[in-house]
């Protein structure tokens, strides 16, 4: 019971975030097309990764009670996604932690009062997406094993036993 009802708040979190990401990547997509450019490979993996896994959270969360998905298949599918969002966060990483977001520092710490502080806002919208990216990846790794933890404790039931839902 607690490993169906920890999964299903992490599937709520996991959307939660995920659409922040393709939020904020598709600002990125939309002003390289209005240049007349390709948006970059780094903007369009994470942005690609982070739309298939809002659609994956969101059909294991309404269908996952209804026995449609087994356990073992939604654990299998949680650690691909979690290995697609590694790599999206690794390309979009190179991009992100290089910068310097923020220029203004003096001796008596942020000059935020004094209008002196400048953040650079493409800047901060990459390390946003990047750091949420890295929060999916864990929540997707906690998921597939909250998943394989329901599918092992549901194994013992026999054929003609119907095995009760988690939440």
């Amino acid at each position: 019971m607690l490993a169906g009802t920890v999964f299903f708040f992490l599937r709520i979190l996991q959307i939660i975030t995920l659409i922040p990401i393709w939020g904020i990547l598709a600002w990125f997509v939309d002003k390289a097309n209005d240049q007349g450019l390709t948006p970059p490979d780094t903007v369009l993996c994470l942005f690609v990764v982070a739309v298939l896994a809002t659609v994956w959270a969101l059909a294991t969360l309404f269908l996952f009670h209804r026995s449609r998905f087994t356990d073992l298949w939604v654990a299998i599918v949680d650690i691909c996604v979690f290995g697609v969002l590694i790599a999206g966060v690794v390309l979009l990483g190179r991009v992100a932690e290089n910068t310097d977001c923020v220029n203004g520092w003096s001796s008596g710490g942020w000059l935020y009062w004094n209008g002196g502080v400048r953040v650079d806002r493409t800047c901060s919208m990459y390390k946003a997406a990047w750091g949420l990216g890295i929060l999916n990846v864990l929540l997707f790794f906690a998921t597939a094993v909250m998943a394989g933890m329901i599918w092992r404790r549901g194994r013992g039931a026999t054929v003609g036993e119907r095995r009760g839902r988690y939440w």
